[in-house]
């Protein structure tokens, strides 16, 4: 027996999305720039940049509530922005850890070549 919750969020195309977006309060001056990132992004990926700019309530039991509506003013080039921010910053922490991951590799194969060039044989 399949006891799984059926999916109930229909497919959108990119308009639909960005209508949805703009529904929610979501600021978009240029649709074909903000379809052009959907297509080349997806609105999942770019849902949980998002998720920062949306309101929060808190609730009777003192528990913060996420809402579907954006904070007021908020914009899809906002959401450009910090994805942009994400992916730069990314980048940057790979190159640095490629460098250090390298600089480890080159270190131990030099002190393990030192005591026996076939060291990394031994198990």
């Amino acid at each position: 027996m399949n006891s799984a919750v059926p999916y109930s969020k229909p497919w959108l195309s990119y308009a639909d999305q960005i209508t949805l977006l703009q529904s929610r309060g979501l600021i978009i001056t240029d649709h074909a720039l903000a379809i052009e990132h959907l297509e080349r992004i997806g609105y999942y990926r770019l849902s949980g940049y998002l998720y920062p700019f949306r309101t929060t309530v808190k609730t009777q039991t003192n528990k913060i509530e996420v809402r579907d509506q954006f904070k007021l003013g908020t914009s899809f080039g906002d959401i450009a922005a910090l994805y942009v921010f994400d992916k730069s910053l990314r980048l940057l922490l790979m190159d640095a850890l490629e460098r250090i991951e390298v600089a480890l590799r080159a270190k131990f194969a030099y002190l393990l070549g030192k005591y026996d060039p076939l060291g990394y044989l031994l198990t």
